[in-house]
């Protein structure tokens, strides 16, 4: 029996999952800033959009270092949100 080959992703794929990173993650981001800002307007503070910023570019950059990765990634975050969200009470 052969041994499946090792995938090797090329440049083209690497732009291509930093591209599909931006349809996902920047709602992605947007949504957890936004969650975040709600729970600490309760305490008198916020989170300025300069963070919204650097969360797309570092899940740009996850999808850009590891495509193969990125999506289970993103599934962690979007699972570990809806159990914050059911912790808070949302």
């Amino acid at each position: 029996m052969s041994k499946p080959a090792a995938v090797n992703p090329s440049a083209q794929m690497r732009l291509l999952s930093m591209l599909a990173s931006l349809v996902f993650s920047v709602p992605t981001a947007a949504l957890i800033w936004l969650g975040v800002n709600k729970e600490l307007a309760y305490w008198g503070g916020f989170l300025d959009s300069r963070y919204l910023v650097m969360t797309v570019v570092a899940f740009a950059l996850a999808a850009l270092l590891f495509p193969l990765l990125f999506p289970s990634l993103l599934g962690a975050i979007w699972r570990a949100v809806l159990k914050v969200q059911q912790w808070w009470g949302w």
